[in-house]
């Protein structure tokens, strides 16, 4: 297991790569918060919206497959501003923990990595994620408790447009959420979130999500 020195050193380090790589992205037209606690799921479904360069309406189902690991399925809808058609967004990925919190550690520490495409109105958006979301959860009485977190994300973008003039691009973009996740009992939590992206193009905005998640009593826990 990595120790929380050279966990901490690895997302630096590719935070300050990805930083200085990234100088525009293609439109994010699937730039949305992740919503991803620093911890892996048992199984978990969360429905949410988010608001940019349009309004997003999300979908996410995370399923335990070994013990401190899931995978992950996105789905979505976006109506962008400025736009008449609805783009359509799907997507996929993992997360394996690295740390937990205990003793004089406070964090809890999430690999991520996951792929997802956007399509609608003659253009594609095709990103691929990387990233550790890093948190620490303070019990509350009668159960509840709080989760702040942070994660940041390299991605790889690649994006093509139809049309005479259409084209591609690929390009390294930076982005990193800042958000909380509010567990009322072991079976539900309102999570919110603050996505903020390095992309420079137009269309390309920070957004903001706020969604409900749900775990099934059997598999709930704390």
């Amino acid at each position: 297991m990595m120790t929380l020195r050279t966990t901490v050193a690895f997302t630096l380090g590719a935070v300050m790569a990805a930083f200085t790589v990234t100088q525009r992205a293609d439109a994010q037209a699937s730039n949305y918060p992740s919503l991803q606690v620093p911890t892996a799921s048992t199984r978990d479904y969360t429905a949410a919206v988010s608001s940019g360069a349009g309004t997003t309406a999300l979908f996410q189902w995370r399923e335990g497959w070994a013990p401190r690991k899931h995978w992950q399925l996105d789905a979505g809808l976006i109506d962008r501003k400025g736009s008449d058609n609805l783009s359509l967004f799907v997507g996929g990925g993992i997360g394996q923990e690295i740390a937990r919190a205990k003793g004089d550690q406070p964090l809890d520490l999430l690999f991520t990595a996951g792929a997802g495409a956007a399509f609608g109105g003659g253009y594609t958006l095709v990103r691929i994620p990387v990233g550790v979301s890093i948190g620490h959860t303070f019990d509350l009485e009668q159960g509840m408790a709080i989760t702040p977190y942070v994660h940041p994300r390299a991605s790889l973008d690649l994006a093509s447009s139809g049309g005479r003039d259409g084209g591609s691009q690929s390009e390294v973009s930076l982005n990193f959420d800042l958000g909380v996740n509010f567990q009322v009992n072991s079976q539900f939590a309102v999570r919110a979130a603050a996505a903020f992206t390095g992309s420079e193009l137009a269309g390309a905005q920070d957004t903001f999500a706020i969604g409900f998640n749900w775990t099934p009593a059997p598999l709930s826990r704390r």
